[in-house]
């Protein structure tokens, strides 16, 4: 017997938008003009550029903290302040982003993070405390970047055509695996060299490039646009008009649990995997850095390859989220340096699937005026469970050892993929 289709995303009454946007669900797909594709590589690179940026201001910012304060507590302060924006302004930065033209969102949000970099170098070479400026420049990169994310959301769709969504997004996915690699040790050797002024003033100078390139993307400006008396006007009811369309979607709702699931294992075993690699396995840092670097790769060839196809489907998250689960249940049971290479191979590959195909799949399944706040609406769910597996893992990690930390994650991610298996999140797919 055949199995039953899977219902399609529901309209969301009410939008009230004045569009003929070729990306819209209900328009004919087509693939990508050599104009669109020329756009999307210049998008392409100054999300590569700023991206890798990102990294060094992610290692300098803790560094410079303690450097002025030699005090955990205000380290915690710092590096906290990004994610707290993230978590507080993510939704309001979804509806913002739905409502306003993205192409000058994209390039003021680089910009101003560019400028929040510069003043933050002058302030750390000017004499005395410049802890204020440090909390400063975190929460103006917090909130700008969840506004340029959300922003974001809506530029691949915008700028690449239906059957290339896979493609593009397996792309940016690259850059970021590439950049989570190596960023830490390109911000290592900037700090050897200038301290940790220099690496910021590297991250100032990747978002001003970034912005440049961004500037010339026009088909960013393919946006729809709320018409004047109609629809929600102000951004309570937008918010609530976004997340009405996700949780109307329940295949989409599945998949978001999936994705979350995902991010569960990959945060447990991200933070105790220090403890994990020099009480278990005894080894420097050097062999860990080596161990992160062969997950990046992985992670990079798998994105370029979920790129020749053009189907997003829910069966490939199924098994990205297995197989990541998979390998970090062998590290847990079988500790030694082949196991944990294989945990960090299949983190490498089951996250790029996940996130790729997930992407793609909420692209395709809603139109480009709600990406914002379905993207931000995603984000804030997976940020808000954080607490749980961070604390909790530690607690784990620190009564039974991390390896029982790793078993009981990876039970976790495996009973979710099999979850996801029963009640038919494989049978979705998009074309």
């Amino acid at each position: 017997m055949a199995e039953p289709e899977l219902p399609p995303a529901r309209e969301v009454p009410d939008l009230h938008v004045l569009s003929a946007d070729p990306t819209s669900a209900t328009s004919p797909r087509r693939t990508t003009s050599a104009r669109g594709w020329g756009e999307f590589r210049r998008l392409w690179m100054a999300h590569s550029v700023s991206i890798g940026g990102d990294q060094l201001t992610l290692v300098a910012l803790p560094v410079a903290t303690y450097a002025e304060t030699s005090s955990a507590v205000a380290v915690g302060v710092v590096a906290s302040a990004e994610a707290v924006t993230a978590l507080l302004f993510g939704l309001v930065a979804g509806a913002l982003s739905d409502r306003l033209p993205r192409r000058p969102v994209l390039v003021l949000t680089d910009l101003a993070r560019g400028v929040a970099l510069v003043g933050l170098c002058a302030a750390l070479l000017a004499p005395g405390s410049a802890l204020t400026a440090l909390i400063v420049a975190a929460l103006v990169l917090g909130v700008t970047r969840v506004l340029h994310d959300a922003a974001a959301a809506a530029a691949i769709p915008l700028v690449v055509e239906s059957p290339d969504l896979l493609a593009a997004n397996g792309r940016l996915q690259a850059s970021e695996a590439t950049a989570t690699a190596v960023g830490p040790a390109l911000a290592g050797g900037l700090m050897s060299l200038g301290g940790p002024v220099l690496a910021f003033a590297a991250d100032a100078a990747s978002f001003f490039v970034a912005g440049l390139a961004l500037r010339r993307v026009r088909r960013l400006d393919r946006h729809d646009r709320i018409a004047p008396g109609r629809g929600p006007r102000s951004l309570g009811p937008q918010i609530r008009e976004g997340l009405r369309a996700l949780l109307a979607d329940g295949p989409m709702v599945q998949v978001v649990v999936l994705m979350a699931a995902t991010n569960v294992v990959s945060v447990s075993v991200e933070a105790q995997f220090i403890p994990y690699a020099r009480e278990v396995l005894s080894m420097g840092s050097l062999g860990i850095g080596a161990y992160f670097a062969l997950g990046g790769l992985a992670a990079v060839a798998t994105s370029f390859a979920a790129g020749r196809y053009q189907a997003a489907r829910g069966d490939v998250i199924e098994a990205g989220l297995a197989v990541f689960a998979a390998g970090v249940l062998v590290a847990g049971v079988l500790p030694s340096h082949l196991t944990v290479a294989v945990a960090f191979v299949g983190a490498g590959v089951g996250s790029a699937l996940v996130m790729t195909h997930a992407t793609a799949l909420r692209q395709r399944r809603f139109p480009v005026e709600l990406q914002g706040r379905l993207t931000m609406a995603v984000r804030t769910v997976i940020l808000g469970i954080l607490p749980v597996p961070l604390i909790g893992g530690g607690w784990l990690a620190g009564r039974a050892g991390p390896q029982a930390l790793f078993v009981v994650t990876a039970s976790v991610g495996l009973g979710a993929a099999l979850w996801g298996v029963l009640i038919g999140v494989g049978r979705l797919r998009e074309d």
